[in-house]
């Protein structure tokens, strides 16, 4: 016998491909779904993300049907028609989650009536189980749904592409390398925080180039912890200048890619012991307009996205450069679904109760240097 998955369509993907993974093996998928829907592209999400999980989609697999979710008797009259146009008993699991109302009303009218082995589930959001709503049974029946997507499946969900995919395993290696050195700054912050401004300062403006020759003169005598991360960085130091060869690589770990890979391997660490289920750093992506942006870490737990922004430096007085990311966070976390939260991971002593006000009403939690110290219990209390 074979298994039909209906899927209403909305803006909400991810219970749709949860419920697929869930009732695997599937053989056909009608996707049920608007013109508005079809001009957001939110089936092609759910193609794309489907086929990341390992789903069969093909042209021969896959059927859509638009329909007008307004009219409970044209929603009705189209779902019968692809139910006769079938000439063979099937088994069909309905997901009733997404859609409106009307489109609901009416699958779940047409398909408890049919005569044909019928489940039909609804998937509450920010949820992983599923209520069966047909067979009825009293009490409402819950299923856990065990599944999980990984980062870049979450992201297909909501038309987001992962541009830089094949980097990303040597940026986490190189990560993992300097974890100790990005571990041992952050916890010398205080004291390092001077030498890493007179480098940002000569070479903050050349993240992109490739090499770049440093020979400065220091503004005054370093300190033994100054000279210590210099040391172990391969700089010389005579008579009060600093000298290197850097590689494009050091370049962005010395102006504040330390502190991105820092959050990043606490991040790694909270995935050994099973607190999240996916990280990543520095993701390159694009949405289905062609819009790109760039997370600099990104995690998953239970299904619900994460994203955090790390800023080192800055004056202290001002916080407007974290001013300015709240806004940007603001406009992209709609885009990424429901139930996530936005996290700013600052190298900031404290933050202004205004800026944290602000940030709250954007679902963003920003974090001081003290927490950035002990972020796995950080992240772990906001994303129970």
């Amino acid at each position: 016998m074979k298994t039909i998955l209906v899927s209403l369509v909305s803006e909400q993907t991810v219970p749709n491909v949860l419920v697929a993974e869930h009732f695997r093996p599937i053989n056909f998928y009608w996707l049920i779904t608007t013109s508005r829907m079809e001009n957001e592209g939110k089936t092609r999400c759910l193609e794309n993300a489907l086929k990341l999980k390992g789903h069969s989609i093909t042209e021969i697999s896959i059927r859509k049907e638009i329909v007008n979710q307004d009219s409970l008797s044209e929603c009705i009259g189209k779902l019968e028609e692809m139910i006769n146009s079938i000439d063979e008993e099937a088994e069909y699991v309905v997901n009733i989650t997404g859609g409106n109302k009307i489109m609901a009303i009416a699958a779940l009218e047409v398909f408890r009536d049919i005569g044909q082995k019928v489940i039909v589930v609804y998937m509450p959001l920010g949820n992983n189980n599923f209520i069966q709503i047909y067979p009825k049974k009293k009490p409402l029946k819950t299923f856990e749904i065990p599944e999980r997507l990984n980062l870049e499946e979450y992201l297909s969900c909501y038309g987001f592409q992962i541009k830089n995919k094949e980097k990303l395993s040597s940026t986490v290696s190189n990560s993992l390398s300097r974890e100790p050195l990005s571990h041992w700054i952050l916890h010398n912050y205080e004291g390092l925080k001077g030498l890493l401004g007179f480098l940002y300062k000569n070479i903050g403006h050349k993240r992109n180039e490739a090499r770049v020759g440093v020979s400065d003169k220091f503004n005054r005598e370093p300190s033994k912890l100054e000279k210590e991360l210099l040391r172990s960085l391969g700089f010389k130091l005579k008579n009060g200048v600093i000298e290197k060869e850097l590689k494009k690589d050091e370049i962005i770990y010395l102006t504040g890619g330390w502190f991105e890979e820092y959050v990043f391997n606490e991040g790694y660490k909270m995935i050994q012991k099973n607190l999240i289920t996916d990280v990543k750093m520095g993701i390159q992506i694009s949405s289905i307009s062609g819009a790109d942006n760039e997370l600099d870490v990104a995690f998953m737990k239970d299904n619900t996205f994460y994203h955090i922004e790390c800023k080192t430096l800055g004056k202290e007085a001002e916080q407007s450069f974290i001013r300015d990311e709240v806004y940007k966070k603001g406009a992209i976390s709609p885009l990424l679904g429901k139930g996530g939260k936005a996290f700013i991971c600052t190298t900031q002593t404290s933050i202004k109760p205004s800026l944290s006000d602000r940030a709250r009403d954007y679902n963003i939690v920003i974090l001081n240097l003290e927490q950035a110290r002990n972020l796995q219990n950080e992240l772990s209390e906001r994303i129970k």
